[in-house]
């Protein structure tokens, strides 16, 4: 059985051998059958969904290693968030045989306000309910109107979000707190002297809107300047990629909220403040979130669920762990050390981050 979405996997090899930059190979959009499980949403975890679904290439040992859809008679179609091919958003997909194609979702929420009609989550209550999508991918607990539709969200990884400088810089202090990025992103802290560097100004970026990666380090921020969103001052840039790791070679200057572990797919690509949090001696702005797979509250009891999303599913399994890890995440402990596959319904999301 083909796997659902082409994996060039040779192409990549020979990609590897010349530039050494890939980490994931380049696939198609998902076609899925009528039995296979349809999801859509966070670009945070497409790539370690992607892995689970079709296999990756594992780089320490030199050969692709298959994922659940190599041997599952229904399979994980995972469309990613962006179109992989040309890296469009919002462009018209259609998400099963004889469905109308909608536009392509790629946000989803945590804000507990009604979401708009790209954020992925919509898609599984309400007006915008859409019987070909089965699941959600999402970087965020619920929302409250997520919760109140009955959603239920199933953790299976982390991600750790830290303050990013370029590669080799020696102007920025060895460690950056959050109430020092709280000035720096206000406009109060211009340049790195201020804040224990060298005499250099500052630039500092996030990603672009919409991005989940920013709106994480946004409230982290807002937690820390008395539970208040922080206006940023005039030399901060909104526009840049999220994940994407040039950005410090355009501003080489530049303060930047980062994946851990996606940079780690690139190694030596960015430079992290001392990575570390007050509890383990190092006060350095340090975040971790989970990240959950979202079904309907109707479909929670379904076998199927079970077998890929709860605690004994495939994703809490250790078949599952290097694949996730090769996106960037971490895969989190199961029930008893820590909450892999425990089903969430409020908006209260993951705090325990034992990983396994």
């Amino acid at each position: 059985m083909k796997n659902v979405r082409f994996s060039a996997a040779v192409a990549v090899v020979v990609a590897v051998a010349v530039a050494g930059m890939l980490a994931t190979p380049v696939s198609a959009d998902p076609v899925p059958q009528t039995k296979d499980y349809v999801g859509v949403g966070s670009a945070t975890t497409q790539l370690s969904m992607n892995a689970v679904a079709d296999g990756y290439f594992d780089y320490g040992f030199g050969f692709f290693a298959t994922g659940y859809n190599a041997t599952a008679s229904a399979r994980i179609a995972s469309f990613d968030s962006v179109n992989p091919m040309t890296g469009q958003r919002g462009d018209l997909v259609v998400l099963r045989a004889g469905t109308l194609p909608i536009f392509r979702p790629y946000y989803t929420t945590g804000l507990g306000e009604p979401p708009p009609p790209l954020w992925s989550k919509n898609l599984l209550f309400g007006a915008a309910n859409n019987t070909a999508v089965d699941f959600v991918r999402s970087s965020t607990a619920l929302g409250g109107w997520e919760a109140s539709a009955g959603l239920v969200a199933y953790p299976f990884a982390m991600e750790e979000v830290a303050a990013a400088v370029a590669p080799g810089s020696s102007y920025a202090p060895t460690s950056l707190s959050t109430q020092q990025l709280v000035g720096i992103y206000k406009g109060i802290y211009t340049n790195w002297n201020q804040v224990g560097g060298a005499n250099a100004p500052i630039t500092p970026l996030v990603p672009q809107s919409g991005s989940e990666t920013r709106y994480f380090f946004e409230s982290q921020l807002a937690a820390t300047n008395d539970g208040s969103y922080v206006v940023y001052g005039a030399n901060v840039i909104e526009s840049v990629k999220e994940y994407d790791t040039s950005v410090f070679q355009t501003y080489p200057n530049a303060v930047m909220p980062f994946s851990v572990g996606r940079a780690g797919l690139t190694p030596g690509s960015v430079k992290f403040t001392n990575v570390g949090t007050a509890s383990d001696g190092r006060a350095a702005f340090d975040a971790k979130h989970g990240v959950y797979n979202v079904v309907r509250g109707s479909q929670a009891n379904k076998p199927w669920v079970a077998s890929l999303f709860g605690p004994a599913g495939y994703l809490c399994s250790s078949s599952a762990k290097d694949a996730i890890a090769s996106g960037g995440l971490t895969q989190l402990a199961r029930p008893g050390a820590g909450v892999c596959g425990q089903p969430y319904v409020t908006t209260v999301g993951v705090t325990n981050f034992t990983t396994s």
